[in-house]
């Protein structure tokens, strides 16, 4: 199973003239288990960043594409992986 890890709570803040906004990000590791992580940024929007940590892609962040090619959406969710695990447990 793939984790994201983020290593920095640091958001990068890049001005768009067109629209006159600001666009905030936050860069994450991805790990596929074979001991090289793949950078990628995160869109955050208005949100705040995510704390350092292991997280997993919440599955609502997938998404077709109109040829019907998995995607992921522009603002991926990342959910941690201890809430992540203590949710199994919880239903028992």
């Amino acid at each position: 199973m793939p984790i994201c890890r983020v290593k920095s709570a640091a958001v990068e803040e890049r001005h768009n003239s067109k629209t006159n906004s600001i666009i905030r990000s936050q860069m994450v590791g991805l790990d596929f288990g074979n001991g090289f992580e793949l950078p990628f940024r995160v869109g955050l929007g208005s949100r705040p960043s995510y704390p350092p940590g292991e997280y997993d892609i919440d599955p609502q962040s997938f998404a077709l594409s109109q040829y019907g090619d998995l995607i992921l959406k522009r603002y991926v969710d990342l959910v941690p992986l201890q809430a992540k695990a203590a949710a199994p447990a919880a239903k028992q």
